[in-house]
């Protein structure tokens, strides 16, 4: 057998989701054939006429149909009539004779995608098979361009730039207008690694990626958006929102979304080392820029409400920005919750720092919507929690030794954790500073059985607010007196989930 000039694996790559109908009148050479084009299409049907091939074009409606001519029933130029009428953009195959001038012609009036000359050579099939593969795969990439960048991307402001692995396939006019580049190929020169475009600022995609290749990093997390910032042709710095998403199962074909958000003046904000950072952190116009470009980009907003430490997390949406607040569209529940703490933390991925509002002007249960006042900026904030952390129930009791003595004072525990608590003393004992230890004793209930803990501990902080401290103390716990602490906070976290499901709106 002569060698093959195609490689066999990528004609099966490029017809994976193919299917083929091939017809032939002749049993031992349409066996044969089909062993080799089973090879290549992942699903083959087989008919011996014109007539069976037709209804099993009519079941399965295939792609490619290879065919000869003469057969009894329904010849193949018949048969091929009939194919284009219902389905005209079959790629149809043609086996014939040197005889079939006649048919030949009529053949190429219907006309068919390619001839093969029989006795059939390999040799001969797979590189018209590859040919065509070839051609229907441009027609599919230019399909998914119609489908998915010219009719959604092309007539937004964006600049848009499709992929392919990550090769660039198309871009948008506004991509080739800011890069200055004349044509798609041209752009491709620019974006021969997608780390080259970028510039490096504090806390964006770049220089932060814990990957050398940026891209490699945005795919690990398909629609995640990121900060990144870009030079335009005229070398001026451009802050842009990146988004990548996945728009073919068939193909790993991307589109980069960037939307321009440079006009809100954000860049001094994410530079921590900039001298405009903390005047920025503080700037109203600032936030509420913020919070436009998280409207204007489609960001996912998390909002964090407590109820007795208790965390209540649901996922929101901006639906209006003004300079006095914002409207958020979310989940009733974190409505609820909401409207039982009079305040909320918005936290998003393109933020460099959660938001909060003390200020709740209006909540529609009806329409899911909650509007909110002016937001400050939290550079530390309870929605990164490592441990849960949850107010214990009102009968607990707390009693204090320190240097081997019990220190008798009101004592509350405010809030608890598997590592720490918050407890509030009227007074604090004579000598006690940050760093000494102190010895707990701890009795919880959940109205079953009461939970005992004592433990030493150390003193993380201590706070004096008006006549009251409050002492920050991390516990040094034996495993079996964590391994109680943990069940109380288990039994404790259920108790409050239903206490806040009965809460009334």
């Amino acid at each position: 057998m002569a060698e093959l000039s195609v490689d066999i694996k990528e004609l099966k790559k490029l017809l994976n989701h193919c299917t083929l109908l091939y017809v032939e009148d002749n049993a031992g050479l349409r066996a044969k054939a089909a062993t080799l084009f089973q090879k290549i299409f992942p699903t083959v049907y087989e008919a011996q006429d014109g007539q069976v091939a037709l209804e099993l074009f009519h079941k399965h409606t295939p792609d490619f149909v290879i065919t000869d001519i003469q057969m009894p029933h329904l010849n193949g130029i018949e048969l091929s009539k009939e194919i284009k009428k219902i389905k005209p953009k079959t790629k149809l195959l043609i086996t014939t004779a040197f005889d079939d001038k006649e048919y030949l012609l009529q053949s190429i009036e219907l006309k068919v995608d390619g001839y093969l000359i029989k006795p059939m050579q390999i040799n001969k099939i797979t590189e018209l098979l590859y040919k065509i593969a070839k051609e229907v795969h441009e027609e599919q990439q230019k399909q998914i361009y119609n489908n998915y960048l010219y009719s959604i991307f092309n007539h937004q402001d964006n600049l848009i730039i499709m992929l392919k692995d990550d090769n660039v396939v198309l871009v948008n006019d506004h991509v080739l207008e800011f890069f200055d580049a004349k044509s798609t190929a041209e752009f491709k020169d620019k974006f021969k690694n997608f780390t080259s475009i970028l510039e490096p600022h504090d806390t964006f995609l770049y220089p932060y990626s814990t990957q050398d290749d940026c891209l490699a990093q945005v795919k690990k997390d398909i629609d995640k958006l990121y900060n990144i910032k870009v030079l335009a042709k005229d070398g001026s710095p451009h802050h842009f929102i990146l988004k990548l998403t996945h728009i073919s199962d068939k193909e790993n074909f991307y589109i980069l979304s960037l939307t321009d958000i440079t006009e809100l003046n954000l860049l001094a904000l994410y530079d921590k080392n900039s001298l405009e950072h903390d005047n920025a952190m503080k700037d109203e116009k600032t936030i509420y820029s913020l919070l436009k470009a998280a409207k204007e980009s489609g960001a996912i907003i998390k909002l964090y409400n407590f109820y007795k430490g208790l965390t209540v997390c649901n996922n929101g949406v901006i639906a209006e920005t003004t300079k006095g607040g914002s409207v958020i569209k979310t989940s009733t529940l974190q409505l609820k919750a909401a409207q039982h703490e009079k305040k909320m933390i918005l936290n998003c991925e393109i933020f460099p720092y959660d938001l909060q509002t003390d200020r709740i002007i209006d909540i529609s249960f009806s329409t899911q919507a909650i509007e909110i006042g002016k937001c400050k900026m939290l550079k530390t904030t309870p929605s990164q929690r490592k441990y849960l952390i949850l107010e214990p129930d009102p009968t607990h009791t707390v009693t204090l030794f320190y240097n081997k003595r019990k220190f008798d004072t009101e004592a509350t525990v405010i809030n608890i954790s598997k590592e720490s608590a918050k407890i509030r003393l009227k007074y604090l004992p004579a000598g006690l500073k940050e760093k000494d230890s102190l010895i707990l004793d701890m009795v919880f209930s959940d109205d079953v059985k009461p939970y005992i803990i004592n433990t030493n501990s150390i003193i993380l902080k201590i706070i004096p607010i008006e006549k009251e401290f409050y002492l920050i103390c991390v516990f040094d716990l034996k495993p079996s007196i964590q391994k109680i602490l943990i069940s109380y906070l288990a039994s404790r976290q259920m108790k409050l989930v239903k206490e806040f499901k009965g809460l009334q709106i």
